[in-house]
Order: C-alpha cells, then sequence, then structure tokens
C-alpha cells in the first residue's frame, strides 16, 4: 500500500478545513501540519485531524523556520497573503495546492510560478470546475465538434443576491484596495473554466459593470449602521438577521453561517450580528458583467 501523502495546511478557514477533510477522506493523504493566526480556526482543523502540538503554528513563517514536515502545502489564505507563503514553502520543497485566484497581481501569480519551477516542485491552482463530469461531458462535446465552431462566448456569472451581501459588500471581499477586484475574487472560476472548455488562446475579453445599490446614497431613510438597530430592518432584502438566522435550522449546512460565528445558537449568532462586520449596513459593492469573445 502506498504511502499517504502528507498535507500542511496554511489558512484555515472554509477553503482550508474542506480541502483538509477532502484530502484525508479519500484515505491517501493525512493532514500533519497547520498553520493559523485565528485560534478558534486553528485549534479546530488541529483537534479534526489529531495534529500534534509541535506542528501547530499561528504563522506560517514559523512553519517555514523549521525543516519541511510534509509533502504538500495547500495555501487557504486571503487572496492577497497567496504569494508569500507559496514562494517560501516551494522554496522549501512543498509540492503547492493554491487556492483561487492565484495572486491578485500578474507579477506575483509569476513570482509563484518561478519560486515553483526553481523548486522542481508541482504547483496546482483549485480551479476545481474543470473537473465536474458536467464540464467533462461539455469538454468532449466541444472538443468533438458537436456543437460547430465556437466563434464566440457570452458568460454570466448569476451571483446570489445574499451571496452578493454576504462575500462582497460585508465579507473578506468587499474592498478591492484589501482583496481583489469582483471579476477576479468571483469569476476566475469562469475565465479558468471557458478557456478548458474551448482550448484555444482568448483574443479579446470585455467585462462591464460598476457601484449602483450598495452606495451610501442609496441607504433607505431611517437606515441605521447595524441591522439589528434599524428601522427598516423588517421590509430590507438584506437584512443580516433574516438571511443567517434561518441557517439555524439547517444543522448539516456549515456555510455560509460558520464565517458570521462559530455559535450555532440564536444568541451566538445575534452577538455576532451586533459585534461584528455581517450585522454592518451594505454600503459599497462593484457588480461586474462580463462577454469574452475567442
Amino acid at each position: 500500500m502506498a504511502t499517504p501523502v502528507t498535507i500542511a495546511v496554511v489558512g484555515a478557514g472554509m477553503r482550508g478545513q474542506t480541502y483538509a477533510a477532502c484530502a484525508a477522506a479519500t484515505g491517501k493523504a493525512s493532514v500533519v501540519a497547520v498553520a493559523e493566526p485565528r485560534s478558534a480556526a486553528r485549534d479546530s482543523l488541529a483537534a479534526a485531524h489529531a495534529i500534534p502540538d509541535d506542528a501547530v503554528f499561528d504563522d506560517w513563517r514559523v512553519l517555514v523556520e523549521g525543516p519541511r514536515i510534509a509533502d504538500v502545502a495547500v495555501i487557504a489564505t486571503q487572496d492577497a497573503d497567496h504569494v508569500e507563503p507559496a514562494v517560501a514553502l516551494a522554496r522549501q520543497g512543498y509540492h503547492l495546492l493554491l487556492e483561487k485566484p492565484m495572486a491578485t497581481s500578474e507579477a506575483d501569480c509569476e513570482r509563484i510560478v518561478d519560486a515553483a519551477e526553481e523548486a522542481g516542485v508541482l504547483l496546482a491552482v483549485c480551479h476545481v470546475l474543470r473537473y465536474t463530469p458536467y464540464s467533462r461531458r461539455l469538454k468532449a462535446l466541444v472538443d468533438g465538434g458537436r456543437i460547430g465552431d465556437v466563434v464566440s462566448v457570452e458568460h454570466l456569472e448569476p451571483v446570489g443576491w445574499w451571496h452578493q451581501a454576504h462575500s462582497y459588500v460585508r465579507g473578506n471581499w468587499r474592498r478591492e484596495d484589501t482583496s481583489t477586484f469582483m471579476l477576479m475574487a468571483k469569476s476566475c472560476h469562469d475565465l479558468d473554466w471557458l478557456t478548458h472548455l474551448i482550448g484555444r488562446p482568448v483574443e479579446r475579453v470585455s467585462s462591464f459593470g460598476g457601484l449602483y445599490e450598495f452606495r451610501a446614497e442609496r441607504r433607505p431613510e431611517g437606515a441605521a449602521d447595524r441591522c439589528l438597530d434599524c428601522a427598516v430592518e423588517a421590509s430590507c432584502p438584506y437584512s443580516a438577521p433574516r438571511i443567517y438566522l434561518p441557517l439555524l435550522e439547517e444543522p448539516d449546512r456549515v456555510w455560509p453561517l460558520s464565517v458570521v460565528t462559530a455559535e450555532r445558537s440564536e444568541e451566538g449568532v445575534l452577538a455576532a450580528l451586533r459585534e461584528g462586520r455581517t450585522g454592518g449596513v451594505c454600503t459599497r459593492v462593484t457588480t461586474t458583467w462580463w462577454i469574452t469573445r475567442w
């Protein structure tokens, strides 16, 4: 029997925990280390995989100070924080599984690729849409000429209204200057999928959009800084209590409530909405549509 692949997880948020669980469930991999600054997330992943204390780190820099302790590093930090651990871990000999997007600039993407090539390690980006059954079937139809010549593609990413509010107004991707722009943050999956599906270099990409709904001047009369204090919360479609409290009745559904709080109780959710970012009034969002032509 082959020796299991060993994995160090850098970033123990939802993506890091999911990749760790999926890898371990195959029986072909073992999670042996974690680096994460948030104690609750770090301890949760460490407990789930029985990681010893000496392989639990509060910073990826501490991980790379010692000898290599795993075959693979899964990098699931925030978008703007991919490049430094990716380069350092590649140089130390870790193969890399990198959450999308690779980085927030072309130059940083090139830094990661250069580091992986120089170290002779494998580099994979988590563009999972390529591997779904429908993608494989559609790819076979396109390659086989069943739909004729592909001249252009018009593609829409239908981001749900609640997902828009959760991730791109209140969440980690609410500001371009601290994460990345909407097309990269949400739709690099789509662009990778389209490129893979068509199988030819892109000649021209057109993307259009703008700010509209989530602006300070669009706030309704009587709106407060927090949903729990807001006079119009009961009629607001973006009410945080309306979005998150019903999820308590779905114990098997982890996301998106897990991003708000680890407490699965009404008191815990309300406390998070009063004190955390997800309880704030929506004030800024960029909504983007695009047309891609080959």
